[in-house]
């Protein structure tokens, strides 16, 4: 199962769970299809505060990327 379809499966939705953790629907669009993955973004540490909110919610499974 890929992150988009746990992210489904658990009844979110892009724009509501951007806005409510403050980044923009692009960066989460990015991190759910994997293009982002924490290292290496200039985001003002969106993509990782985003990253660890997927974790606390269950949708992203295993270490953090910048864990490794």
């Amino acid at each position: 199962m890929t992150l988009k379809e746990r992210f489904d499966a658990r009844g979110f939705a892009v724009n509501k769970y951007a806005k409510a953790y403050g980044v923009t629907h692009p960066i989460l669009s990015g991190v759910l299809s994997g293009m982002y993955s924490g290292k290496n973004t200039p985001e003002n540490g969106a993509t990782r505060k985003i990253i660890m909110q997927l974790k606390k919610d269950k949708v992203w499974i295993g270490r953090l990327p910048w864990e490794v």
